[in-house]
């Protein structure tokens, strides 16, 4: 049974590479295991709260309610992170962020930039 098994995957195996060869795509190359130091340091806590130096970051925080707001602008809502009135967040400042802004200005106000 295990002979039938290793020589259906290598039929598989070599139809797969036909068909790839034929479909014009690279062969995929094993790439070499990453060597790992004797001591590794350990990783850096995640840095939600202090923003990277040089970053403009914009604060934002909710006015108003989204209960009478279209769907498209209580996602928006939920996309900026604001979930109830008075809540500030604090975000990158990006075009794509400006543009949510843009979308709920009668909701939301920038607190400071």
């Amino acid at each position: 049974m295990a002979e039938k098994e290793k020589s259906s995957k290598k039929d598989v195996d070599a139809l797969l590479t036909e068909v790839a060869s034929a479909a014009g795509v690279p062969k995929k190359t094993a790439k070499p295991a990453a060597t790992v130091p004797a001591k590794a340091a350990p990783a850096a806590p995640a840095m939600a709260a202090a923003p990277e130096a040089g970053k403009k970051t914009v604060r934002i925080r909710q006015v108003k309610s989204g209960i009478c707001a279209p769907v498209d602008q209580k996602q928006t809502l939920k996309g900026l992170g604001l979930r109830r009135i008075r809540q500030e967040v604090v975000r990158p400042d990006t075009p794509a962020l400006r543009g949510q802004i843009l979308k709920v200005r009668h909701l939301v106000e920038v607190v400071g930039e």
